[in-house]
């Protein structure tokens, strides 16, 4: 109980900084008073936070502004990944996409195995890994059945987790405000920094569960941005904003977004150097560490809402699961007996 204290001290004080027209720079103090951290390093560790947030908000709203113009999902992500793939030669490409594509799979086949106790097969590798014309299609519809495979494990975890995180917290008006803002608002940007600041300082002070320990400040963003977004998607669910296949659909537009993200990201950061990087980073973030954190990020965040506020994500979570389960019934059929283990995993 002292940790989960001391978690939710350090929680409050990072969303108090909403205050500040100068967030980056208060954030940059926060990390610098609880961690003893150097100016300059806190300040690096800030940086890579905020970029993180803006490129998944801005690759979010490309995808957006391409849907409304009549392009589909699968060709904007095709254009984003032949815009990767242009400073490798022919056999990079392919050793590129294929560590894509085996990444997700992965991480698919470990949440069956950590979290439902069984080893499931989503998906058929595509023939060739070749990106031209012919096998392209086949190389997008495969990331995107994975990504709705992710999708709904994701929401059965955050179902089945939801009432395993007991808080008791006074009603936190910025985290309210956040709820109850439209989805994609500019609030969210500098809500999802603050609460990735709160979660990194967390980390290093040992108060979050093994699982988060190696996260770097940039995977940790990813993840907050995740858990939040959904458990926001919940309570508009409930709140009758959406509807749960509109709700589904917008979390699997979020989670392509986040994948090209998380390209540009390791790309950004290793150049043409990538290799064993990109599935590592992916993995990181859609796996069953990364899967199960930002759920419970995501719930205990709500809970600091108040107590309707929250009652609305308990309401809504359920519906998101379902309308999930709908989408990717195949998937859904092989896991939906199983036991789950998520309780033991949401620690917070």
């Amino acid at each position: 109980m002292q940790d989960k204290n001391k978690f939710l001290d350090i929680l409050e004080k990072s969303i108090e900084t909403l205050k500040s027209e100068k967030l980056l720079d208060e954030l940059t103090n926060k990390i610098h008073d609880e961690l003893g951290t150097d100016i300059k390093k806190a300040k690096e560790i800030v940086d890579d936070i905020s970029i993180t947030i803006d490129i998944i908000d801005q690759s979010y709203k490309d995808l957006k502004e391409a849907k409304e113009s009549g392009k589909s999902r699968q060709e904007w992500l095709k254009g984003r990944l032949q815009d990767a793939l242009k400073q490798y030669t022919e056999e990079r490409k392919e050793e590129y996409i294929k560590e894509i594509i085996t990444s997700l799979d992965n991480v698919n086949k470990e949440i069956g195995i950590e979290i439902f106790d069984k080893n499931i097969d989503f998906s058929k590798p595509p023939k060739s890994y070749s990106f031209d014309e012919l096998n392209a299609q086949a190389i997008i519809d495969n990331l995107q059945n994975q990504l709705k495979n992710n999708t709904m494990l994701e929401a059965v975890i955050a179902e089945d987790g939801n009432s395993k995180v007991d808080i008791k917290h006074k009603e936190i008006k910025a985290v309210k405000e956040y709820f109850e803002t439209k989805l994609d608002s500019d609030y969210d940007r500098n809500f999802k920094k603050a609460i990735s600041v709160a979660i990194n300082i967390a980390k290093n002070k040992d108060l979050l569960p093994e699982e988060l320990k190696d996260k770097t400040p940039d995977e940790i963003a990813i993840i907050v941005d995740k858990g939040v977004t959904s458990a926001k998607v919940a309570y508009k669910l409930a709140q009758a904003e959406l509807n749960p296949i509109d709700a589904v659909e917008y979390i699997i537009d979020r989670n392509t977004a986040i994948l090209n993200s998380a390209i540009v990201r390791v790309t950004t950061k290793y150049g043409g150097l990538v290799g064993g990087k990109i599935g590592g980073y992916i993995g990181s973030i859609f796996g069953p560490a990364g899967t199960v954190t930002g759920t419970a990020i995501g719930t205990t965040v709500g809970k600091l809402a108040g107590y309707e506020v929250g009652e609305f994500i308990s309401k809504g979570v359920k519906k998101l699961a379902s309308g999930a389960k709908s989408i990717a019934n195949k998937a859904w059929d092989r896991v939906k007996s199983t036991g789950s283990k998520v309780a033991s995993l949401f620690r917070f």
